[in-house]
């Protein structure tokens, strides 16, 4: 029987992939149906205990140092993507760039040259050529490993990233893949990735995507893929949200965290600090002003564990005994950025149980939609900054990914400190006026994904995709 079975590779090269497809119900869907062996980066005691019932074996993935020609003309493509792309993300990340280089004569000259070999490049027909060149490249001067042993010994049907975007160290097992004639397919990470991520050079037969909207952009970019090898999952990091077993108790919660359970209290997601710089100074302005109302709730400040500046760990350590605000400890493990598997009902749980969520423009708001809780994004820069154009909180309402939730009516946008109060106010007194915008929305964007299946559909897909090798 167990030979009978397609053996599917699963390639985990960062974090946040641990959560999608190790914690969620992907693995032991795929273990009752298939031989399953684990690729992995992520080299944690945690995810190794429970991925272990499930797999025949869990190999370490290695980075291994490329050709320079085939590297220095991926970047150069990279970098015409995205000029062409020229997305709102992609001018921030523009500005970044600058900023990091200035002052360093060298870098400066790098970064100028690469732009310009980019700008005759910047098309789609010579983007989807320079693609093609980019993969004979990669396959010709790929570094010699042990991956082709390595399919020889486990004969694998198919490969899947669990991520396109997170970790280059799983690019050269998937091209070697596909190289011998193995079936590969990747997880699209997330709704922005299109937008604000570079372009997608792996050779890879299949892909899985969030939404209907986000696959037929994805077409769009790469018209070259058939319709057929794009297949709506949903995401399975929402998978929890659905799932009671991961729900805590309001009582519950407030031990874990360190609320007072009598008090309702509002929750602030920070952003990354490269990206919304004195971030601190609103969260401050938060605090000052809920210390005003009565009757007087809490602030739980969730900081941002991918970028945390040393501001607002300060803000953090100088209000320890403050008893109206909480910067809770984050169950994630820094090395790998993973979300600790405590974590899922703890973040899960806030989402459920907050009165109101303040963020940047970020994933969280989609969340706080799925609860049903108002939800306020910060369009306006933080009092007394004098920040560049390019990373400006307001801009990250306008990128691409973003306008259709912020002209949904679900959110309330505050483009100013006084709008931001306001908006307190409301959320807090009005707590269900939005939810019938954020009702029509998330089925216009996720469909019928919104069930706490989407780590099983990933799983039957995969299956699907592995399957034909070994009728063949």
């Amino acid at each position: 029987m167990t030979a009978s079975k397609p053996h599917i590779l699963l390639v985990i090269a960062r974090g946040e992939a641990v959560r999608n497809f190790i914690y969620s119900d992907t693995l032991p869907v795929l273990a009752q149906n298939a031989r399953v062996s684990l690729l992995s980066l992520v080299d944690h005691g945690e995810v190794i205990e429970r991925a272990r019932p499930y797999v025949e074996q869990v190999i370490p993935l290695r980075a291994y140092r490329e050709n320079p020609l085939a590297s220095f003309y991926r970047e150069t493509l990279h970098m015409a993507h995205f000029r062409w792309l020229w997305s709102e993300n992609v001018k921030s990340y523009w500005g970044r760039k600058n900023a990091k280089v200035r002052g360093k004569p060298y870098e400066v000259l790098k970064l100028a040259w690469l732009r310009a070999l980019a700008v005759p490049l910047a098309n789609r027909p010579a983007l989807e050529h320079g693609t093609r060149l980019e993969q004979w490249f990669s396959w010709k001067l790929r570094p010699k490993t042990e991956f082709e042993d390595l399919y020889a010994r486990l004969q694998p049907d198919l490969v899947f990233n669990s991520s396109h975007i997170h970790g280059y160290e799983a690019d050269l097992p998937l091209r070697v893949a596909h190289g011998l004639g193995i079936k590969t397919a990747a997880f699209i990470f997330s709704w922005d990735n299109l937008t604000s991520r570079s372009r997608i050079m792996v050779p890879y037969d299949n892909f899985l995507v969030w939404t209907e909207g986000l696959k037929r952009q994805f077409l769009d970019f790469y018209p070259q893929v058939s319709p057929t090898r794009v297949t709506v999952t949903g995401t399975p990091q929402m998978d929890y949200h659905f799932k009671p077993e991961f729900w805590l108790s309001r009582e519950e919660l407030a031990r874990r965290v360190g609320l007072d359970p009598a008090r309702l209290f509002i929750l602030y997601t920070t952003g990354r600090d490269v990206d919304f710089p004195d971030e601190h100074k609103i969260v401050a302005e938060v605090i000052r002003f809920i210390k005003t109302l009565q009757p007087r709730p809490q602030l739980l400040v969730r900081t941002y564990i991918k970028g945390n500046s040393p501001t607002m760990v300060a803000l953090a350590e100088s209000l320890q005994n403050d008893p109206d605000v909480v910067f809770p400890k984050i169950l994630w493990d820094k090395q790998w950025i993973m979300p600790l598997h405590d974590d899922l009902a703890l973040y899960t749980s806030l989402l459920r149980h907050t009165v109101l969520g303040i963020n940047p423009a970020s994933t969280v708001t989609l969340e706080l939609f799925m609860t049903g809780k108002p939800v306020i994004n910060l369009a306006f820069e933080p009092p007394g900054s004098k920040l560049p154009h390019w990373s400006r909180f307001a801009r990250h309402i306008d990128y691409e990914h973003y306008r259709p939730v912020a002209a949904s009516g679900g959110a309330m946008v505050a483009r100013s400190l006084d709008d931001l109060k306001a908006m307190i106010l409301r959320g807090l007194s009005q707590p269900q006026a939005d939810r019938p915008a954020q009702q029509r929305f998330l089925q216009n964007f996720f469909g019928d994904t919104l069930d706490g299946k989407s780590g099983q559909r990933v799983a039957e897909e995969l299956l699907r995709l592995a399957k034909p090798n070994r009728e063949n």
